[in-house]
């Protein structure tokens, strides 16, 4: 395998991956997409063919250009000042893409690359970045690992002596060994006979990148999270001008509803813990605890009917909750919100509850009649609103919906245009005399909607007759529709038996997360419900049907079975494990437990402890008391003390074992090198013993070559074989010290050699002994 090839292709598809990374954070082609392209032609014209390549002028040149380019994107707008450093790292790796590469310009290459992944970890949450993470990261280890083995190979091939590098550069694996040369340079051992990519590095280079990411995921979770504002421009207002969800502005029109139900659109996710253990409590256990069936978050609130449409009453109101400071955060549940940009500035609260804190750079402002909480300021359009919510565990302490002031505010009615379902819902009333209060009305009224089978649930919003108001076409043509004409059709219905009313938007039940303690609720579940002022407070009445609607929510819901449904998980692991781990999530899953695994193991050890000093104290009390030896006792402390010396021996053989393993793990491949590779130089030396020539104990093989060769020099350089002992002899050092056994042509060759070593010394005279 042609290593700087290999080097080559590896580097661009680290800069290709950083790139394609870096475009997919920013969310747009221009400029990363151009890197690719641009990789491949000067991989080929300027580092492969070298048909072209900038001069070092004119790359600082183009860096000036790129220098001006980026302050022109500095200056224009609010993005443009965060990304013009990030498209300036893009520009100065085309320009050194488009040289002539050297060490340098390849560090530089994985520099800024590493620095565009840096940039798009700031710029997206999204879980397909955490898997194309790990692929750099054993990219990039491959990478360097190659680079490393490149820089190491040229080395060698720089050698002073200009007879090597034409050699080195062409010689084959499969070579003659006496022509295969072995240098040692800066501690590493280079020889001709051995490949630079072989099995071992590509199972060394994966090894590290395994061992690299085991120990990145130890740091990344027991490091304590310190997050740093991500708002890097907190001292300009970003007017949010995204699409409002709808169902939640200032006026609904009755159907709008419909086209969010269906679909899986995150909007808000809920966690909810104890306040004072911080432990986490479950969303069943929780709504179980406040009497709900489902989780229902409260949001805007409607109060005029007119053509179809609901409007809310605009109040301006100083009014906010208690924060956690303010109230005993002992005896509380905290209830961790975050919101996504919809456009609207109300905030869903899950009721009951008694306070909130404000996570966001903005604050809360209650209307104290509608109990309807909003933001003071307009939401920003790529954040998302986080806070928290407080309530009670005592129901009794939380807040209660006020009393209403303005009865006639709830009373309104367009008679005009409903005027059939004021006249039906009268005849109604007056067909069950037995009906006297206001709460046996309203509950009959809800009944009458939800269980009388009269009604379906659909999210179809074909209309039968347009001449009339939709909730009259509702209730008397179509009878089907989704939660906002149930809704309005209950509200107006009790303002026309003169029930004060009003319509909430919001959204009720959720999906579980998978892996984590927390609700996610999506679009699909987006509600609408009533409030009805009965018995001086206000109740909370739902005319829809409960499974119908709960059918079709399910139905909406995303399949874990197919590609959407896998990436949701992933995107759900991203957000919940990596992106949302904070210090508190830390302590909890980890912090705590090994703290507690500590004491359990601390007090182990102290019994463990108490145990060993009643064992000795019994043992010294048997030692001291000779009559004792020879009885039962004296027997068992004898079996016991006998068995752990046993099994102490037992033990150090084993360690003294695997630690000769550690150390020396190919003993036996070394002891078959001793007896069968090394026998060629066995050989060799049994001939020159035969001439009287015997290695002294205090020589090295390297000595006694040397030796040799100046007392037989006239024999060999007559038979032109003088540099035969010092190859025989470097063959040995490679096959005894280096670990590289002989092939079988080498083998071949080496015994030629020696018989033909044996023939030459066999002609002359025995020479004196040393």
């Amino acid at each position: 395998m042609n290593l700087t090839l290999t080097f080559q292709l590896s580097i661009y598809l680290l800069i290709s991956l950083s790139s394609i990374m870096f475009m997919l954070a920013e969310g747009g082609a221009f400029p990363q997409l151009v890197t690719i392209p641009l990789g491949l032609l000067t991989l080929f014209f300027t580092d492969r063919w070298s048909k072209f390549s900038l001069s070092p002028l004119w790359a600082n040149v183009l860096g000036l250009f790129a220098f001006l380019f980026v302050c022109a994107e500095f200056f224009s707008d609010i993005e443009g000042r965060l990304l013009s450093g990030a498209h300036f790292l893009v520009y100065l790796t085309w320009i050194i893409l488009l040289q002539k590469k050297g060490d340098t310009q390849y560090w530089w290459l994985c520099a800024l690359g590493f620095l565009q992944i840096a940039v798009g970890s700031v710029l997206t949450e999204s879980g397909y970045y955490g898997i194309l993470l790990v692929i750099y990261l054993f990219l990039s280890i491959w990478t360097l690992s190659i680079f490393s083995l490149y820089r190491t190979r040229n080395t060698f091939l720089q050698q002073n002596s200009p007879e090597v590098i034409p050699r080195l550069a062409v010689e084959s694996n499969t070579a003659s060994p006496f022509q295969q040369t072995s240098q040692v340079r800066s501690g590493v051992q280079f020889d001709q006979s051995r490949q630079w990519l072989t099995g071992k590095f590509f199972w060394a280079t994966a090894g590290c990148s395994i061992s690299a990411l085991l120990i990145s995921m130890c740091f990344f979770l027991l490091i304590p999270r310190l997050w740093v504002n991500r708002s890097f421009f907190n001292n300009e207002t970003i007017e949010a001008d995204t699409q409002p969800l709808v169902g939640f502005t200032e006026k609904v029109q009755l159907g709008e509803m419909g086209e969010i139900l269906e679909s899986s659109e995150r909007v808000l996710e809920l966690s909810i813990y104890d306040n004072e253990s911080d432990e986490p409590v479950t969303i069943s256990e929780f709504v179980e605890k406040f009497g709900l069936d489902e989780p229902l978050f409260r949001g805007a609130v409607l109060s005029n009917y007119k053509n179809g449409g609901w409007s809310k009453v605009r109040r301006r109101s100083n009014w906010r909750l208690l924060n956690s400071s303010e109230l005993d955060d002992q005896s509380l549940y905290r209830q961790e919100i975050t919101l996504e940009p919809i456009g609207t500035n109300v905030l869903f609260i899950m009721y009951p509850c008694l306070g909130m804190d404000m996570l966001s750079n903005t604050e809360n402002l209650l209307d104290i009649e509608t109990m309807e909480v909003r933001q003071s300021e307009p939401p920003n359009r790529n954040e998302n609103t986080k806070y928290n919510v407080l309530t009670a565990k005592k129901p009794g302490d939380n807040l209660e919906l006020d009393q209403l002031d303005d009865p006639r505010m709830y009373l309104q009615l367009p008679k005009k245009d409903i005027r059939k379902l004021i006249q039906f819902t009268k005849e109604l009333m007056a067909s069950h005399p037995e009906l006297k209060s206001d709460r046996e009305k309203a509950k009959f009224i809800e009944s009458y909607l939800r269980d009388s089978g009269n009604f379906s649930y659909t999210l179809n919003m074909s209309i039968a007759d347009p001449t009339i108001d939709p909730v009259e076409d509702f209730l008397f043509n179509r009878k089907s529709g989704h939660c906002e004409y149930y809704a309005s059709a209950l509200a107006l219905m009790l303002r026309a038996i003169k029930i004060p009313a009003r319509v909430i938007s919001g959204f009720k039940g959720g999906e579980e997360k998978m892996l984590s303690n927390r609700l996610e609720i999506q679009q699909r579940f987006a509600h609408s419900w009533v409030e009805a002022f009965l018995d001086n407070h206000w109740e909370t009445l739902d005319a829809t049907p409960a499974l119908q609607r709960a059918t079709i929510v399910a139905q909406n819901a995303t399949s874990f079975s197919s590609w959407k449904g896998m990436t949701k998980i992933l995107s759900e692991f991203w957000s919940d494990y990596v992106i949302g781990v904070s210090y508190q999530r830390q302590k909890q899953t980890f912090y705590d437990p090994i703290f507690r695994v500590g004491k359990k193991l601390n007090q182990w050890l102290f019994n463990f402890r108490s145990m060993i000093s009643g064992m000795v104290v019994k043992g010294k009390n048997l030692l001291l008391n000779p009559r004792r030896w020879f009885s039962w006792e004296g027997g068992l402390a004898v079996f016991i003390i006998a068995g752990l010396l046993f099994g102490l021996k037992w033990s150090l053989l084993l360690m003294i074992r695997f630690v000769r393993y550690l150390f020396h793990p190919k003993t036996g491949q070394k002891k078959a090198l001793n007896s069968v590779d090394i026998a060629f130089y066995e050989k060799f030396r049994l001939l020159l013993a035969q001439k009287g020539l015997v290695r002294n104990h205090s020589e090295t093989q390297q000595e006694f070559s040397d030796h040799v060769q100046v007392d037989l020099n006239s024999d060999l350089t007559q038979a032109q074989i003088i540099d035969y002992p010092d190859r025989f002899t470097k063959l040995f050092y490679r096959v005894r010290y280096g670990n590289h056994p002989l092939a079988s042509q080498e083998s071949d060759e080496v015994s030629q050699k020696l018989s033909k070593l044996e023939a030459v010394l066999s002609e002359e005279k025995d020479l004196p002994q040393k």
